[in-house]
């Protein structure tokens, strides 16, 4: 008897993930993905000024490296005269305005706590670095403008005092606008503190992305978390700009995160040189940083503001065949990807005809005067279906015909039989294509990923099959359960001089579904003229239940060689009886194993789910690191490893 069924099928969803996911991750790992362009700069183009960082973690970010270390390519053709500098070096001054929130609730040590993270922040930078503080609160104050006087700077930040409410938008609209009147300030920076959602202010997070990729400003935000705060704004003006969102819990926690942007802004690369002038519309810049075998490279692509089109491209684009150009308007890549898709349903479903065998025409022929309606001719089939849509039959007529052809709908009508479905299989086959076709369309038109639309199509190929094989569990259980009832009457009524005919028209009558419908369909094979024992057999095969074996092989047994058949009944009937009484009690004694493999299964899963919604950043270090990687394969080896011991011990043999 099948068991556990969930536990295979997670044991089976891990193995997946570590086959197809992470192995894959871990081979390709060895080019890391470490690298962060910041921005390019094209202001004095053909002269290009590239700023690179790494991620956290880096293990290429933690070493000195210079030209020999990068390989830069400008549209697949290798630069080679070029220099890079570290922003440490750089004697060229940055541009940095500190934002603090002074607002109410960071009165007492939060104040104190940012106040001397930002003097900390500015003791970090290169001495003739220029800063401006501004605070924001009810109003934005600005405490000092651009200066590289720490002193000065210091005195301006021991001046902050904390009430009132959040105007933190209005503050970091003001702070840009610092950057107007300092046009020689090439690197520029925004390091943004705050505590709280905004209250006040009347500028939107969208005016502040606007501006800031106008004034090319990078902005840094740190939040100090509370119960009540979300940071989904700042975190989207720090992506939106190319900057970071650092969290923390505690105020004493500032110093640390001032100090890590301090390091990413020192340790940023700036690689410059003289551009090939390819006269193409877009530039494609792939930078490789290789170092000690560690390599790591990152692409990205700007526009040409010196492009002009050659005088060919002007000329051949109105000769350009109309055949070709009818492709690029979206109605005709919709139809294109309609046809591959029926084209590929098509290809699977006459693959599977072919595979199976062809069915006997005797038994086709025979099969007219059976039980089972959906076994006539395709031709018959649909004769009598008035008040359906005439297209729809249509359309399941021949599915019909070119599926019966190799016995495809005799299989189909066996497993919905299990399933204990009226509906035909001509109609089951129909509505699983279009269903298939409309929804992979559907999906495609609004989701636009190609990729994303193929695994949710084979969700959808499979989810009918699946529930198909659930139904049909659901139903063999409840019949397992009203079989001991059942022989013990079918006993009774042999004991009482009926036949096994007899006793099984009694059961029609008096037992409730999906019993009485399997009996039914017995009683109509014997009356047809199928011996008693093969129509038992035949049933047993059509339900797949191992109880009603029992049952099927004793009747079987007895017809050859004699006996009481009531007793026999009897006996099948105290014999299951027995068996679920002995299942019980092991579900029972097993039941505090079975729980805990749930929760073992189930914790790493919900933890995962839990930390990405909760620290997406925190959790990402496992995909996008290699010993993230490592660990995560371990650990789903660990966790098999686990699921199959665990399964081991509760699966009691019986």
């Amino acid at each position: 008897m099948k068991k556990n069924k969930h536990i295979k099928i997670t044991i089976f969803l891990l193995i997946f993930v570590i086959v197809f996911l992470v192995l894959p991750a871990i081979i390709f790992g060895q080019e890391t993905e470490d690298i962060i362009i910041n921005k390019v700069n094209i202001e004095k183009y053909p002269y290009v000024s590239s700023y690179i960082s790494f991620k956290e973690g880096s293990e290429l970010g933690s070493k000195k490296l210079d030209n020999e270390n990068f390989t830069i390519l400008e549209n697949n053709e290798k630069v080679q005269d070029f220099t890079v500098k570290r922003v440490a070096t750089i004697t060229e001054p940055i541009g940095i305005v500190l934002v603090l929130d002074t607002s109410g609730s960071m009165k007492e040590q939060p104040i104190e706590d940012a106040k001397n993270a930002a003097s900390l922040f500015m003791d970090e930078m290169k001495p003739y670095d220029e800063f401006s503080v501004v605070g924001f609160a009810d109003k934005v104050t600005i405490y000092s403008s651009f200066t590289s006087n720490r002193q000065l700077l210091k005195n301006s930040i021991a001046r902050i005092e904390a009430e009132g409410e959040t105007s933190m938008f209005d503050g970091i609209m003001k702070s840009l606008e610092q950057f107007e009147n300092k046009k020689d300030l090439k690197d520029k920076y925004i390091i943004i503190l705050t505590d709280g959602m905004d209250t006040v202010s009347k500028f939107k997070p969208e005016d502040i992305i606007s501006k800031a990729k106008e004034e090319e400003v990078t902005i840094y935000s740190v939040a100090l978390m509370s119960y009540d705060f979300n940071p989904i704004d700042i975190e989207n003006i720090s992506s939106e700009t190319n900057g970071e969102l650092l969290t923390a819990t505690d105020s004493t926690e500032l110093k640390d995160l001032y100090s890590a942007i301090s390091r990413k802004i020192r340790n940023q690369y700036v690689i410059s040189y003289t551009s090939l002038w390819p006269n193409t519309e877009t530039i494609d810049i792939n930078i490789t940083v290789n170092d000690s075998g560690l390599t790591s490279s990152v692409s990205t692509i700007y526009k040409n503001p010196f492009y002009t089109p050659p005088p060919t491209d002007i000329v051949a684009s109105p000769a350009k065949s109309p055949f070709l150009a009818i492709f690029d308007i979206w109605w005709m890549k919709l139809v294109l990807y309609i046809i591959i898709l029926i084209g590929i349903t098509l290809f699977l479903f006459s693959l599977i005809l072919i595979i199976l065998p062809s069915q006997n025409l005797l038994k086709r022929r025979t099969d007219f005067y059976d039980y089972n309606k959906t076994y006539k001719y395709p031709e018959e089939e649909f004769d009598k279906n008035k008040g359906k849509i005439k297209i729809f039959n249509r359309i399941v007529k021949i599915i019909s015909k070119v599926a019966s052809r190799r016995g495809f709908i005799e299989l189909f009508n066996l497993r919905l039989q299990k399933a204990g479905m009226s509906i035909r299989a001509s109609e089951f086959i129909t509505l699983h294509i279009m269903a298939v076709i409309t929804l992979s369309v559907g999906i495609y038109l609004l989701t636009k990923n190609l990729l994303l639309t193929l695994v949710l199509v084979m969700i959808i190929i499979l989810a009918p099959f699946i529930l198909l094989n659930f139904k049909a569990s659901v139903r063999v259980k409840k019949l397992n359960e009203q079989l001991p009832d059942t022989l013990q009457l079918i006993s009774s009524s042999l004991k009482a001089g009926y036949s096994l005919s007899q006793s099984i028209n009694m059961i029609i009558d008096e037992a409730s579904p999906p019993i009485s419908d399997e009996f039914k369909i017995v009683l109509s094979e014997i009356r047809m003229g199928l011996p008693e024992k093969d129509a038992l057999e035949r049933m047993a095969k059509r339900i797949n239940s191992e109880l009603f074996d029992w049952t099927a092989l004793a009747v079987s047994i007895q017809s050859e060689v004699g006996g009481n058949l009531a007793e026999v009944m009897d006996t099948i009937s105290d014999t299951i009886r027995d068996r679920e009484r002995t299942l019980r009690q092991i579900k029972a004694l097993t039941a505090e194993g079975r729980i805990s493999a749930y929760i073992l299964i189930g914790l790493p899963i919900i933890m995962t789910l839990v930390l990405v919604m909760l620290n997406r950043e925190y959790i990402s270090l496992l995909i996008t690191t290699k010993i993230g990687l490592a660990m995560l394969s371990v650990a789903s080896i660990l966790m098999i490893t686990g699921i199959i011991w665990i399964l081991k011990i509760i699966n009691v043999k019986y």
